[in-house]
């Protein structure tokens, strides 16, 4: 083989690559916006909103929490879990290196974090007897969580001035 011959192979492969990349790149892309698109949906904005203003009341009814454990679980009862399987895919997207967990949770690590804290409780229930339920919730949760622990003065560039005062460090 000749030096000639060798010289367009290596140049042929380094060029495929770097459109795989590419390619995985603009894949990524598209899953985020369909994610964030998805959690911007009037009706996700309506199970958020009973998520974190009726939930834990309807937790302290002990009708309420054993109908959880009920196989199949009555959806129009427990709207809640409706955003578990939510994060859940997420998490399983995120998990699979479907969507980029560095560029995922830079944007909703809050979000991730605060729903698995009110949503902590009805996963415990539902798995005393479904033990592997919203398992890529919890890891997408333990991802935020060490987000939060490697960023606890947040993420902004250091590099870059704040246009708040209150946000200066």
């Amino acid at each position: 083989m000749s030096s000639a011959t060798l010289i367009v192979i290596a140049a042929s492969a380094i060029a495929a690559i770097v459109q795989l990349r590419h390619l995985r790149a603009g894949n990524q892309l598209n899953g985020l916006i369909t994610v964030f698109g998805m959690l911007q949906d009037p009706s996700v904005r309506e199970l958020v909103n009973y998520v974190r203003h009726e939930l834990s009341d309807r937790l302290k009814g002990r009708d309420f929490r054993e109908s959880l454990l009920e196989i199949p679980v009555d959806r129009e009862k427990h709207r809640e879990l409706y955003l578990c399987d939510m994060y859940n895919h997420i998490g399983s997207f995120v998990r699979s290196g479907l969507i980029d967990e560095r560029t995922y949770l830079q944007t909703d690590w809050y979000n991730v974090n605060l729903y698995w804290g009110l949503l902590a409780e009805v996963i415990a229930i539902v798995r005393r007897n479904r033990p592997h339920l919203f398992e890529n919730f919890e890891y997408l949760a333990a991802r935020a969580k060490a987000w939060i622990e490697r960023h606890p003065g947040g993420d902004y560039p250091r590099t870059e001035q704040h246009m708040l005062a209150s946000t200066r460090t």
